[in-house]
């Protein structure tokens, strides 16, 4: 019996990893995060009925498995990353679950399960604040991939489909248990299930087939030099030969009717911004806005910039290093430029732990010779407070520039909107992670994006997947994987301002609050009832 037992357990951790894990592999299987977690639900309430030692080996197992199988590509890059990842996001994940048992069973299960919901929306909150973190899994990025099911994320963000997905859950999981089935109010649970799962579907299915961009196009060239990572970026090529192969594209891509060509995230390094006019890969660009009558150009670069004052002066800030010249700091920029000889730069500042920097430097710079190196300048990168719009030569256009990881946080990357972005783009170079799910997931959170802000998004990656994607989320031409080329077509400009953009995440914020509320109000009981029986 409790062999039988135990196998039903591992059964119910598999199931619910496997469930939790298709929406963020496989297309179109978003709507399976509405039951993902019932099998949990199912194993925490076998193990609390039966007093079942050490259940946390159970639930943490289900999300270790969840992680893996889900963000396994990160090994690609770096091992010791990808079990860092893997182990401690689902550590986090398993301590709001055990949180959760423990005030089943100090409480009620009802208030119990309210906690749970608000302490996950919380957690995912605070992730995307944290200096150390991995958003990749917050559960509102699995519905990415049926976006025609989610156009509502423009009024929650992601966090929306977050909370939509737990309460599902937890409904269907109490219809389940329900054993009064011949009395009235398990019907009346039964139809607001249902309403609670098809308002949002019909709603979205309203807005995406009757959402109407305002026209106002603008051409975009997206180039993809497809320049392997590993083995040519920063060893086998010359900066030169690379340069050569983006022109080469470009000169095919680009006329005097393109408003924008965009190339990827790092295509160049050495970039000295105290004197842009120097480097190769600027002034290579410069020569092609003048011949081809191309009005704007971006490009990422691993940009230095040199302090003024030399080496005597006080540290500028916690990432500067020092030299005989100076202080100087390393940056994942976005250079901007365009025909009139105007130049900006953004510098990237969602950036990779470990790997592009190492987490509160002003306390642990000392640790950052354990970063992890990619090839290039990495582990002390710095960063801007503000997020950069570009504005185009005639000001008609203002871009955002979200690098990379950037455009996994929604309430970060709405900042550009904020700020005046009508129009965005990503840089991006994924092939770090090989040819894995990694790539077209990262693909697949910028549409996340366009929702949210309703912004139409130009991006541009070094080996994939390049693409134009509309105010939708809907991919309207894209490159492959390792394909060498360009993505041409028209994006429509927009201005207005979403209800996200506008309030950000209100709703992470709000289930912070209520969680730090709810478990102020329950220890202020507790203690209350413990110093009545010991007087």
């Amino acid at each position: 019996m409790k062999n039988k037992r135990t196998l039903s357990l591992w059964f119910l951790v598999v199931l619910s990893s496997l469930l939790l894990t298709l929406p963020f592999v496989v297309p179109h299987a978003g709507l399976i995060l509405l039951i993902a977690f019932i099998p949990l639900f199912q194993l925490e309430k076998i193990i609390t009925e039966n007093n079942i030692r050490r259940g946390y080996i159970y639930y943490y197992s289900a999300f270790l498995l969840w992680n893996v199988f889900a963000t396994y590509w990160i090994y690609n890059a770096t091992l010791a990353g990808a079990i860092a990842a893997c182990t401690l996001n689902a550590l986090q994940m398993a301590l709001i679950f055990g949180a959760f048992r423990w005030f089943k069973r100090k409480t009620k299960p009802a208030l119990a399960y309210l906690f749970f919901v608000l302490a996950w929306l919380a957690w995912e909150h605070f992730y995307y604040e944290a200096e150390i973190s991995w958003t990749w899994l917050v559960l509102g990025n699995g519905f990415a991939t049926t976006i025609k099911n989610i156009q509502w994320y423009e009024y929650t963000g992601v966090l929306g489909g977050s909370l939509w997905a737990l309460i599902v859950n937890l409904l269907l999981f109490n219809l389940v248990n329900d054993k009064n089935r011949r009395i009235k109010p398990f019907y009346i649970k039964s139809a607001l299930t249902v309403l609670i799962i098809a308002f949002p579907l019909v709603t979205s299915r309203i807005i995406f087939s009757t959402y109407n961009e305002k026209p106002d196009q603008r051409e975009f060239v997206v180039l993809q030099p497809n320049i392997d990572p590993y083995n040519d970026k920063f060893g086998n090529l010359s900066q030169i030969q690379q340069d050569d192969i983006l022109m080469t594209i470009a000169e095919t891509a680009v006329t005097d009717s393109t408003d924008f060509v965009l190339a990827p995230e790092t295509f160049t390094s050495g970039v000295l911004e105290n004197d842009l006019g120097n480097n190769r890969t600027f002034s290579r660009f410069s020569q092609l806005l003048n011949e081809k009558k191309c009005a704007n150009a971006i490009f990422g670069a691993t940009s230095f910039y040199i302090y003024p004052g030399g080496p005597e002066i006080k540290t500028p800030t916690y990432t500067a290093r020092r030299t005989e010249r100076g202080w100087f700091d390393t940056f994942n920029s976005a250079i901007y430029m365009d025909s009139a000889g105007r130049s900006m730069i953004y510098h990237k500042s969602k950036l990779v732990v470990l790997v592009e920097y190492f987490p509160y430097p002003q306390y642990l710079k000392f640790l950052s010779n354990l970063a992890i190196d990619l090839g290039g300048t990495s582990g002390g990168f710095g960063t801007q407070k503000e997020r950069e719009v570009f504005n185009s030569v005639n000001d008609s256009i203002r871009i955002g520039t979200a690098i990379c990881y950037e455009s996994v946080y929604g309430d970060f990357y709405r900042d550009y909107v904020l700020n005046g972005a009508n129009v965005m783009s990503i840089i991006t170079n994924d092939g770090w992670w090989g040819d894995t799910p990694g790539y077209s997931q990262h693909l697949r959170y910028a549409s996340l994006r366009a929702i949210e802000t309703r912004r139409s998004i130009a991006r541009s990656a070094n080996t994939g997947i390049s693409a134009l994607i509309d105010q939708r989320g809907v991919i309207q031409d894209s490159l492959g994987w390792w394909q060498r080329g360009y993505v041409k077509g028209n994006l429509n400009l927009n201005s207005k301002i979403t209800t996200f953009v506008r309030y950000g995440d209100y709703i992470g914020r709000a289930a912070y609050a209520s969680m730090l509320l709810f478990i102020g109000l329950f220890l202020l009981i507790t203690l209350k009832i413990y110093g009545k029986e010991t007087v």
